[in-house]
């Protein structure tokens, strides 16, 4: 990553329904530097790893998106500093999503 990890930073995961523009079930929202075995600062450029249990929602729509991203700061002011997403059952998502309005 291009940015350091620091106290206050979280990881997010969450399924989204991309027609409804609405996550399903709760997100995963974690504090990057209170997991085991983290020291922060993590300085930029520096790899890291972790593992999280997060079951998947019983009903899924045919097609939904899943989506996982860190960021810095609390809604609505959240500053991304990476994220990634898959689309599931759909080639493309519309044209306004954005992962981060779900996190």
């Amino acid at each position: 990553m291009k940015k350091d990890i620091v106290t206050g930073d979280f990881l997010g995961i969450a399924f989204i329904d991309i027609n409804a523009k609405q996550p399903i079930g709760d997100p995963l929202v974690v504090d990057i530097c209170s997991l085991p075995g983290v020291t922060c600062p993590i300085k930029a450029g520096t790899a890291f790893s972790t593992t999280q249990k997060y079951t998947a929602p019983k009903e899924l729509p045919t097609s939904y998106a899943i989506g996982i991203g860190i960021g810095h700061g609390q809604p609505p002011n959240v500053e991304p500093i990476a994220c990634a997403f898959t689309l599931v059952g759909i080639d493309s998502g519309p044209a306004d999503f954005e992962v981060w309005d779900f996190l």
